[in-house]
């Protein structure tokens, strides 16, 4: 048990970096081919798309990308460490609902969207790891329930900043390009 649990703490930031990775290579291209599409089906969503990240540059993207994995790469070397998990298991469970969002717009989209193929494949990896959590009786549901919240709330409310640092860096780019 104690070694596969390693193995399952180590590959969660990895397994975050391949999702990631399709993101970056796809998200501009396709917000630019679907924008229309999105303003018509769901002026919502693409509202908040255009206003949140609609303007990033890939730079911009990356650098958001770059702080997330930073964050989950401590809080599982930290997990590890101090052999300390409801940290670890609630950015992990945030990330598996993450997950299931993008598997949601997908079904509702009814079409690519970026990050698809590796949340079909990222999912692998959440359901082996939740059922060797819950097999081995890892934490108690209440445990599971509560590090699901606060996971999902810190994933989301670091998806702002890490999107907010992201729009200050293009900022800043934005305006040495001028000055040159």
């Amino acid at each position: 048990m104690g070694e596969s649990f390693t193995i399952i703490l180590w590959l969660l930031p990895v397994v975050f970096m391949l999702h990631e990775f399709e993101e970056i290579l796809f998200f501009r291209q396709w917000l630019h081919k679907n924008k229309v599409f999105l303003s018509q089906k769901y002026p919502k969503v693409s509202t908040f798309l255009l206003v949140r990240v609609g303007h990033l540059s890939t730079e911009g993207f990356v650098l958001a990308v770059a702080e997330e994995f930073v964050l989950l790469s401590v809080v599982t070397v930290l997990s590890v460490v101090f052999d300390c998990y409801w940290l670890w298991l609630g950015v992990f469970m945030g990330f598996s609902v993450h997950l299931l969002v993008h598997l949601l717009q997908w079904i509702a989209f009814r079409r690519y969207i970026p990050g698809i193929y590796t949340t079909l494949l990222a999912l692998v990896y959440s359901v082996w790891a939740f059922r060797f959590i819950v097999v081995y009786d890892l934490f108690t549901w209440k445990e599971i329930i509560l590090c699901t919240i606060i996971g999902f709330a810190a994933v989301v409310l670091n998806l702002l900043l890490a999107h907010k640092l992201a729009a200050l860096f293009d900022g800043k780019r934005r305006q040495t390009k001028i000055k040159e």
